[in-house]
């Protein structure tokens, strides 16, 4: 585990900015032979050992989710620079909903910006343990659940559908699924977003760049469209990333209707109280 986890920090290291411009698109390739069921024994392991780490200061969250190459300014400037993107923006009050959670570094860095009612999901218990005492008065909005499941099955991320003006996955959806994983996983996003809300889904990469670090499956851009567009999204863009070589970012817009209702079975998913200053 450990030795795994370096190799994929010191690919890190020679990081370049890639362009924005689609390139052109490669024939469709078949996913990756290694499989999220191959990957999750790690994974799992990987995030549950990080959020027990104590000894990390709650400005540095983002050590504890596999981003402890990037300095806690470059961490920020990263999450900043994503989120700036988002169309529509981010205003105070915002319901904020983020697929694959963590310990909540990318939220508590989106709530130094912005007062946000944060809610989201994670695999790991230890994490949502993490991120609910981090956001104590939103505890209740975190649940332990499988992003690569439909919402409204079992070990899913029991949500309700519509009720976020922002859905967010920064590095989950992109880098440990394969892309079926993926299509489900978007199709997750669609359903939890506002009507015509906006979207950030971050860590994609194609199978000619690099660093591939722990993705498990590259992507195309003409692909990641095609699933996307699937699921309902609307208004698909790609971006580049701040210290990220060429792994690059999508953002979107969710279906314009209204999907109101409960995605997450008999137990309705309370809403996060306004918060307080």
């Amino acid at each position: 585990l450990d030795a795994t986890h370096a190799i994929a920090v010191d690919a890190m290291s020679a990081l370049l900015r890639h362009s924005d411009s689609d390139p052109p698109s490669p024939p469709l390739q078949p996913p990756a032979p290694l499989s999220f069921e191959h990957t999750r024994p790690f994974l799992h392991a990987w995030f549950e050992r990080e959020a027990e780490q104590r000894e990390v200061a709650r400005d540095e969250l983002h050590r504890l989710s596999g981003w402890s190459y990037l300095s806690t300014a470059e961490f920020r400037s990263l999450v900043a620079d994503a989120v700036h993107r988002l169309n529509p923006p981010i205003r105070d009050g915002a319901f904020i909903y983020e697929l694959g959670i963590g310990a909540g570094a990318v939220l508590k860095t989106i709530s130094s910006l912005h007062r946000i009612r944060p809610a989201g999901c994670d695999f790991s218990p230890k994490a949502i343990q993490r991120a609910s005492e981090i956001f104590p008065a939103h505890a209740a909005a975190f649940r332990v659940g499988d992003i690569a499941l439909p919402l409204s099955s079992k070990g899913g991320c029991a949500a309700r559908a519509g009720a976020y003006s922002h859905v967010l996955s920064f590095g989950s959806l992109a880098m440990y699924l394969t892309h079926s994983e993926m299509a489900v996983a978007l199709r997750n996003v669609a359903k939890l977003a506002s009507a015509g809300g906006s979207v950030a889904v971050t860590h994609f990469i194609e199978a000619d760049g690099e660093p591939k670090g722990t993705i498990v499956a590259p992507i195309s851009r003409q692909r990641l469209r095609q699933l996307a567009s699937a699921a309902g999204l609307t208004n698909i863009s790609f971006h580049p990333m701040k210290y990220q070589g060429d792994r690059f970012m999508m953002t979107a817009r969710g279906p314009r209707v209204d999907k109101s209702g409960w995605a997450g079975g008999p137990s309705p998913h309370t809403l996060p109280p306004r918060p307080t200053r």
